[in-house]
Protein backbone atom coordinates (compact mmCIF):
# COMPACT_ATOMS: atom_id res chain seq x y z
CA UNK A 1 0.00 0.00 0.00
CA UNK A 2 1.32 3.39 -0.69
CA UNK A 3 1.60 5.88 1.66
CA UNK A 4 1.87 9.61 0.88
CA UNK A 5 3.13 11.74 4.74
CA UNK A 6 4.89 14.30 5.58
CA UNK A 7 8.66 14.12 6.93
CA UNK A 8 9.12 12.88 10.29
CA UNK A 9 12.59 11.36 11.56
CA UNK A 10 16.07 10.72 10.85
CA UNK A 11 15.75 7.81 8.63
CA UNK A 12 13.58 10.12 6.69
CA UNK A 13 16.81 12.52 6.16
CA UNK A 14 18.81 9.92 5.40
CA UNK A 15 16.80 8.47 2.83
CA UNK A 16 16.72 11.92 1.47
CA UNK A 17 20.35 12.50 1.46
CA UNK A 18 21.11 8.74 -0.34
CA UNK A 19 19.21 8.65 -2.93
CA UNK A 20 19.76 12.67 -3.57
CA UNK A 21 23.61 11.63 -4.17
CA UNK A 22 22.65 7.97 -5.97
CA UNK A 23 21.13 9.92 -8.60
CA UNK A 24 22.98 13.26 -8.56
CA UNK A 25 24.57 13.09 -12.00
CA UNK A 26 21.67 12.70 -14.48
CA UNK A 27 20.34 10.11 -12.94
CA UNK A 28 23.55 8.25 -11.94
CA UNK A 29 25.29 8.20 -9.23
CA UNK A 30 27.55 11.68 -7.81
CA UNK A 31 31.17 9.56 -7.84
CA UNK A 32 30.74 10.48 -11.55
CA UNK A 33 31.41 14.32 -11.26
CA UNK A 34 32.31 14.63 -7.10
CA UNK A 35 33.75 13.18 -4.53
CA UNK A 36 32.47 13.26 -1.08
CA UNK A 37 29.21 12.34 -0.68
CA UNK A 38 28.47 14.14 2.37
CA UNK A 39 29.58 17.77 1.21
CA UNK A 40 27.43 17.85 -1.84
CA UNK A 41 24.47 15.81 0.52
CA UNK A 42 24.72 19.09 2.52
CA UNK A 43 24.49 21.71 -0.36
CA UNK A 44 21.32 20.07 -1.90
CA UNK A 45 19.38 18.98 1.08
CA UNK A 46 20.83 20.73 4.37
CA UNK A 47 18.01 23.84 3.47
CA UNK A 48 15.19 21.07 3.31
CA UNK A 49 15.66 19.19 5.99
CA UNK A 50 17.02 21.96 8.92
CA UNK A 51 14.48 24.91 7.46
CA UNK A 52 11.63 23.74 5.61
CA UNK A 53 10.60 20.11 7.13
CA UNK A 54 7.06 21.30 6.71
CA UNK A 55 7.49 20.94 3.04
CA UNK A 56 9.06 17.94 2.51
CA UNK A 57 6.96 14.47 1.52
CA UNK A 58 7.97 10.84 1.41
CA UNK A 59 6.53 8.30 -0.14
CA UNK A 60 6.22 5.02 1.43
CA UNK A 61 4.95 1.42 -0.25
CA UNK A 62 4.40 -1.61 2.05
CA UNK A 63 6.18 0.81 4.75
CA UNK A 64 9.43 1.07 2.62
CA UNK A 65 10.77 4.66 1.77
CA UNK A 66 10.52 4.87 -2.08
CA UNK A 67 10.64 8.23 -2.72
CA UNK A 68 10.47 11.96 -1.46
CA UNK A 69 9.06 15.70 -2.65
CA UNK A 70 11.53 18.23 -1.11
CA UNK A 71 9.71 21.88 -1.74
CA UNK A 72 9.84 25.57 -0.66
CA UNK A 73 7.60 27.87 -0.56
CA UNK A 74 9.72 30.77 -1.23
CA UNK A 75 12.92 30.49 -3.64
CA UNK A 76 13.75 33.99 -2.51
CA UNK A 77 14.05 32.56 1.67
CA UNK A 78 16.06 29.65 0.17
CA UNK A 79 18.51 31.28 -1.78
CA UNK A 80 19.64 33.48 0.94
CA UNK A 81 19.54 31.18 3.71
CA UNK A 82 21.22 28.65 1.41
CA UNK A 83 24.09 31.75 0.93
CA UNK A 84 24.18 32.87 4.60
CA UNK A 85 24.04 29.63 6.45
CA UNK A 86 25.35 26.61 4.12
CA UNK A 87 27.15 27.56 1.54
CA UNK A 88 29.57 29.36 3.93
CA UNK A 89 29.57 26.33 6.56
CA UNK A 90 29.82 23.63 3.74
CA UNK A 91 32.61 25.19 1.88
CA UNK A 92 34.69 25.37 5.32
CA UNK A 93 34.21 22.28 5.72
CA UNK A 94 35.64 21.03 2.43
CA UNK A 95 38.65 23.11 2.26
CA UNK A 96 39.33 22.02 5.56
CA UNK A 97 38.88 18.20 5.29
CA UNK A 98 40.74 18.23 2.21
CA UNK A 99 38.31 17.53 -0.43
CA UNK A 100 38.86 20.09 -2.48
CA UNK A 101 42.61 19.11 -4.05
CA UNK A 102 40.30 15.52 -5.54
CA UNK A 103 41.21 15.74 -8.85
CA UNK A 104 37.18 15.04 -9.55
CA UNK A 105 36.59 17.96 -7.26
CA UNK A 106 38.98 19.98 -9.14
CA UNK A 107 37.94 19.51 -12.58
CA UNK A 108 34.26 20.52 -11.05
CA UNK A 109 35.24 23.49 -10.10
CA UNK A 110 36.77 24.36 -13.03
CA UNK A 111 34.10 23.73 -15.31
CA UNK A 112 31.58 25.01 -12.95
CA UNK A 113 33.55 28.55 -13.01
CA UNK A 114 33.70 28.13 -16.88
CA UNK A 115 29.99 27.97 -16.98
CA UNK A 116 29.51 31.03 -14.76
CA UNK A 117 31.84 33.18 -16.75
CA UNK A 118 29.96 32.27 -19.71
CA UNK A 119 26.79 33.27 -17.72
CA UNK A 120 24.80 29.82 -18.11
CA UNK A 121 24.31 30.32 -14.23
CA UNK A 122 21.86 33.18 -14.59
CA UNK A 123 18.21 32.51 -15.39
CA UNK A 124 14.99 34.97 -15.22
CA UNK A 125 13.36 35.22 -12.68
CA UNK A 126 10.05 33.96 -11.73
CA UNK A 127 9.61 33.96 -8.28
CA UNK A 128 6.98 36.43 -8.15
CA UNK A 129 4.41 34.32 -10.12
CA UNK A 130 6.11 31.13 -9.51
CA UNK A 131 7.73 31.50 -5.65
CA UNK A 132 7.95 27.89 -5.02
CA UNK A 133 9.53 24.89 -6.04
CA UNK A 134 10.56 21.79 -5.43
CA UNK A 135 12.94 18.45 -5.73
CA UNK A 136 11.53 14.80 -6.54
CA UNK A 137 13.25 12.18 -6.56
CA UNK A 138 12.40 7.97 -6.42
CA UNK A 139 14.36 5.12 -5.70
CA UNK A 140 15.16 3.85 -9.57
CA UNK A 141 13.42 0.36 -8.82
CA UNK A 142 9.88 2.37 -8.50
CA UNK A 143 9.91 5.16 -10.82
CA UNK A 144 7.01 5.17 -13.77
CA UNK A 145 4.38 3.29 -11.19
CA UNK A 146 2.55 6.73 -10.15
CA UNK A 147 4.52 7.65 -7.16
CA UNK A 148 5.89 10.96 -8.75
CA UNK A 149 2.27 11.57 -9.74
CA UNK A 150 1.07 11.06 -5.87
CA UNK A 151 4.06 13.34 -4.56
CA UNK A 152 3.21 16.22 -7.00
CA UNK A 153 -0.40 15.94 -6.30
CA UNK A 154 0.30 16.23 -2.24
CA UNK A 155 2.73 18.93 -2.50
CA UNK A 156 0.45 21.02 -5.13
CA UNK A 157 -2.82 20.72 -3.04
CA UNK A 158 -0.43 21.87 0.02
CA UNK A 159 0.94 24.85 -1.55
CA UNK A 160 -2.98 25.78 -2.67
CA UNK A 161 -3.96 25.73 0.99
CA UNK A 162 -0.87 27.76 1.68
CA UNK A 163 -2.40 30.07 -1.13
CA UNK A 164 0.87 30.33 -2.72
CA UNK A 165 0.89 31.93 -5.98
CA UNK A 166 2.96 29.36 -8.55
CA UNK A 167 5.45 26.80 -8.15
CA UNK A 168 8.41 26.47 -10.94
CA UNK A 169 10.88 23.75 -10.90
CA UNK A 170 14.12 22.98 -13.30
CA UNK A 171 14.88 19.75 -14.51
CA UNK A 172 17.71 18.67 -17.78
CA UNK A 173 15.33 15.68 -18.75
CA UNK A 174 13.19 15.42 -21.55
CA UNK A 175 11.12 13.17 -20.31
CA UNK A 176 10.78 14.95 -16.77
CA UNK A 177 10.18 17.96 -18.88
CA UNK A 178 7.36 16.36 -20.23
CA UNK A 179 6.33 14.46 -16.71
CA UNK A 180 5.70 17.87 -15.67
CA UNK A 181 3.86 18.71 -18.91
CA UNK A 182 0.95 16.11 -18.08
CA UNK A 183 0.91 17.32 -14.39
CA UNK A 184 -0.20 21.14 -15.46
CA UNK A 185 3.57 22.84 -16.00
CA UNK A 186 4.15 24.83 -18.76
CA UNK A 187 7.90 25.62 -20.22
CA UNK A 188 9.12 28.85 -19.26
CA UNK A 189 12.42 28.87 -20.66
CA UNK A 190 15.39 26.87 -21.72
CA UNK A 191 18.89 27.04 -22.00
CA UNK A 192 22.19 25.53 -22.10
CA UNK A 193 24.97 24.96 -19.81
CA UNK A 194 28.35 23.33 -20.48
CA UNK A 195 29.73 22.58 -17.11
CA UNK A 196 29.21 18.33 -18.02
CA UNK A 197 30.59 18.76 -21.49
CA UNK A 198 34.11 17.26 -20.33
CA UNK A 199 32.62 13.99 -19.14
CA UNK A 200 29.16 13.73 -21.47
CA UNK A 201 31.10 15.53 -24.56
CA UNK A 202 27.41 17.31 -25.16
CA UNK A 203 25.95 20.35 -23.84
CA UNK A 204 22.62 19.79 -21.37
CA UNK A 205 19.64 22.11 -21.51
CA UNK A 206 17.99 22.96 -18.57
CA UNK A 207 14.15 23.21 -18.34
CA UNK A 208 12.42 25.76 -16.66
CA UNK A 209 8.57 24.42 -16.32
CA UNK A 210 6.12 26.64 -13.84
CA UNK A 211 2.17 26.15 -12.86
CA UNK A 212 0.22 29.02 -11.83
CA UNK A 213 -1.89 27.97 -8.38
CA UNK A 214 -4.34 30.99 -8.12
CA UNK A 215 -8.02 30.23 -9.25
CA UNK A 216 -7.24 26.91 -10.01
Amino acid sequence: MLVIRKYQNPDDREFIRKICCDSAFLGEPAERFFDGREILADLLTSYYTCYEKESIFIAELDRQIVGYLTGCKNIKKQKRIFMTRILPVTAIKFVFNGRILKKRNLLFLYNCALSIWKKEFFANDFSSEYPATLHINIDRRYRNTGIGKKLICEYISYLKKEKIAGVHVTTFSVNAAGFFEKMGFNVLGKKSVSYFNYLIHRKLLRFTLGRKLINE
